[in-house]
């Protein structure tokens, strides 16, 4: 792919992304615009689609479709995300454009297609309002005309959705601080326990990794037993801002027990939340006690990813993180483990 296209290909994706319109299997949202389509365009099915960067995501149709998603390769999506405003094939069958595509191959067993792209407020083609009809035929110039404007109502909806998203997120940040802990800034286990819920379903619907991070202050008891809980407050304190001031706006940190951190990474391996496991880590044993400097403050660490084998639920993950953890404090403390993937029954 061209330089300049691969650029425009990745601003799209990114528009798509943003506009939050595959965070849900289907969207009933746009129900009403797909039953709108097929009965002002005199068509047996109309679906509204998204397209990922290889999969096409269907979150709204009339009747049913045989799949939810398909490869992006084997859907005529990016027809309708060079630019027109509508697109429209009599017989996708004998069409230059479509008569060797796979999906035809694969007896498709409808003839006219038709499409308009679902926008973005920058212009951004990030999906598609698509019409099927058994019949070789052309949209008429009304029909045509319902279409693009069911298109640009399906684009201000993603707007809004957008939208009413963030003023939903705003709301819960209002929410998450009010349950601040007040010693480390950061939310309390209730909080961080939802987070990780909510990745292990993202994580099984998208196939997208997560890691998860737990870690506990090796010497915050003998701070407290020799020199008081108002320093081990500050302990803690310096602690909850070093994660506030280090992870990405996209990962949770929370402040689990007393002694214990727990971290959420979207989107990460293993081998990338060890290594800022390992940062953190130098990070905390770097920062000397202030009325102490001999009896300094160190971490260990336990790391679990969801891609690996048997961790696929917010049970075993936290089991595996803190089965982690424990191996790193019994070999010596102030350290990283990592959990291995769960190993098969043996039957």
């Amino acid at each position: 792919m061209p330089a300049i296209a691969n650029q425009a290909e990745e601003q799209r994706l990114r528009s798509l992304y943003q506009s939050g319109s595959l965070d849900s299997h289907q969207h009933a949202d746009f129900d009403f615009i797909v039953r709108a389509a097929a009965r002002l365009c005199d068509v047996p099915q109309a679906f509204v689609a998204f397209v990922d960067r290889g999969m096409v995501w269907i979150k709204a149709s009339v009747d049913f479709l045989p799949f939810k998603q398909l490869p992006r390769s084997s859907s005529f999506a990016d027809l309708a995300l060079t630019g027109e405003a509508l697109i429209n094939i009599a017989d996708v069958s004998v069409d230059p454009r479509t008569a060797n595509h796979p999906l035809i191959e694969s007896g498709f067993g409808f003839s006219m297609y038709a499409a308009t792209p679902i926008c973005a407020p920058n212009g951004d083609a990030i999906g598609v309002l698509s019409l099927l009809d058994n019949r070789v035929r052309l949209l008429n110039e009304e029909e045509r005309d319902w279409l693009l404007q069911l298109g640009r109502q399906a684009s201000a909806l993603v707007e809004w959705r957008r939208v009413r998203k963030e003023l939903e997120n705003a709301l819960l940040e209002q929410q998450e601080t009010r349950h601040l802990d007040p010693r480390t800034g950061l939310p309390g286990r209730p909080w961080l326990m939802a987070r990780i819920e909510e990745e292990c379903h993202r994580a099984q619907r998208f196939g997208h990794a997560f890691s998860l991070i737990l870690f506990d202050l090796d010497t915050l008891t003998e701070i407290h037993a020799q020199l008081g809980r108002d320093c081990g407050a500050s302990a803690l304190a310096r602690v909850g801002r070093l994660l506030r001031q280090t992870l990405r706006g996209t990962d949770s940190a929370g402040h689990l027990s007393e002694d214990r951190f727990g971290i959420v990474l979207p989107n990460t391996t293993a081998d990338g939340a060890a290594t800022l496991a390992e940062m953190l880590r130098g990070r905390i044993e770097s920062k000397p006690n202030p009325l102490e400097p001999a009896l300094a403050v160190t971490a260990s660490f336990g790391v679990a990813a969801s891609n690996e084998r048997g961790l696929d639920n917010a049970h075993s993950l936290l089991a595996a993180a803190g089965a982690a953890l424990d191996q790193a404090r019994a070999e010596g403390h102030n350290r990283v483990a990592v959990a291995l993937p769960a190993m098969p029954e043996l039957r």
